[in-house]
């Protein structure tokens, strides 16, 4: 297995998690970063709830953060580098581009247990259907959905 190889596996991935960090910040709480808030002693955050367990690629974006922070201070949210990141890499990974409006806050409160709004991951199609709906979702945003989690999961 050479570098290019090992490399392109490791951004795919990054750039598939980028995509997953935003659809679960869309799902929770319309964007607001807070699934990137760390657990404390009284409270399991929503990065630390069944489903998220697999959620990783964090520590880009606290890179990201630390590095804006560098240049501008307290002018970029974590809620932005997340929606950000992920239209560049649908954009990246041969999908459309866009332009993403900035300016969200970011979240201060995350729950775990929040995530049970989340569509398991033994949903069957019925269900992965119905939970879309419920979010103003359709077929064809299911089905790309689902092909990156797919991805991003193998």
């Amino acid at each position: 297995m050479g570098l290019p190889l090992i490399m392109g596996v490791f951004f795919n991935e990054i750039l598939f998690g980028f995509i997953y960090l935003s659809f679960v910040g869309f799902v929770l709480k319309g964007c607001d970063g807070s699934v990137l808030l760390n657990s404390t002693a009284n409270n399991q955050a929503e990065k630390d709830g069944p489903p998220n367990i697999s959620l990783h690629a964090f520590y880009v974006i606290d890179h990201a953060k630390k590095a804006l922070e560098a240049v501008c201070p307290g002018t970029v949210s974590c809620a932005d580098i997340v929606a950000l990141a992920a239209r560049d890499a649908v954009h990246l990974s041969g999908g459309p581009t866009w332009v993403v409006p900035k300016g969200r806050k970011d979240g201060r409160i995350s729950r775990a247990s929040e995530t049970r709004q989340l569509a398991a991951p033994t949903s069957n199609i019925s269900q992965l259907q119905q939970s879309f709906s419920q979010r103003g979702l359709s077929m064809e945003d299911l089905v790309a959905l689902s092909g990156i989690f797919q991805l991003y999961y193998t």
